[in-house]
C-alpha cells in the first residue's frame, strides 16, 4: 500500500460520507488493516491525512479553473472559472468540503498549494485592470459565493423547486455585472 493510495480511499470515503466522518478507524476498516498501520505513511495521524487531502483538493481545483479560463479574459474568464469551481463541489463534495473547512494556513506549503488557483484567477484579473487590492476584493467575493452557494446545495439547504442552476448563473451574473460596472468605484 502506498500514500498515494491511501489518499484515493479517502476521497471515496469523504466524497461519500462526508469530511466530518473521516477517521483513522474508517480508513484502515476500508483497507483491512488495523489502525496503527495507517500511521507508518501518515504519522501525523488524521491531521497530516485531512492536510494531503485537502492539498489534493487545492491541485484538481487548480487545475480545473486554469483549465476552464485558456483562452477567456475578463468577464468571461471569471464566469469560467466560477462555474468550474462549482463543477468540483459537485464531482467531489467531501473534497471541496475538505478544502473549504480544513483550510488552515498555518504553514508555508498550506499558503503554497492555493498559490495556483489564485494565479489563475489573478491572469483573468490581470486582463481587468484593477488594482492589487481590487483584485483581492474581486477574488474574495467570487469565492466566497461559490463555495457558499455551492455548499448550501450540496447540503440540501435550498427547499424550493426554482432550479439551483439559473439560481447559481443569476448570482454569478449580479456579482460580475456589479465588479465590471461599479467595483472601480467602490475599491477604487
Amino acid at each position: 500500500m502506498k500514500k498515494q493510495e491511501i489518499i484515493e480511499l479517502c476521497v471515496e470515503i469523504v466524497d461519500k460520507d462526508g469530511f466530518l466522518n473521516l477517521s483513522v478507524k474508517t480508513i484502515a476498516d476500508k483497507l483491512g488493516i488495523k489502525p496503527p498501520s495507517i500511521y507508518k505513511h501518515f504519522p501525523g495521524g488524521l491531521g497530516e491525512i485531512k492536510d494531503a487531502l485537502m492539498t489534493y483538493g487545492w491541485q484538481r481545483i487548480d487545475t480545473k479553473i486554469a483549465r476552464s479560463a485558456v483562452g477567456k479574459a475578463g468577464e468571461n474568464g471569471l464566469k469560467a472559472m466560477c462555474y468550474a469551481l462549482r463543477e468540483f463541489a459537485h464531482e467531489h463534495p467531501g473534497v471541496f468540503e475538505t478544502v473549504c473547512w480544513h483550510n488552515s494556513y498555518t504553514s508555508e506549503q498550506d499558503q503554497e498549494m492555493t498559490k495556483g488557483v489564485i494565479a489563475s484567477l489573478y491572469a483573468v484579473l490581470n486582463s481587468l485592470e484593477f488594482s492589487d487590492v481590487q483584485k483581492m476584493h474581486v477574488l474574495r467575493t467570487l469565492r466566497g459565493y461559490v463555495e457558499g452557494f455551492a455548499m448550501l446545495e450540496l447540503h440540501g439547504s435550498f427547499g424550493d423547486k426554482v432550479s439551483l442552476d439559473e439560481s447559481f448563473s443569476y448570482g454569478v451574473d449580479a456579482l460580475i455585472s456589479g465588479i465590471m460596472n461599479g467595483g472601480e468605484k467602490i475599491c477604487g
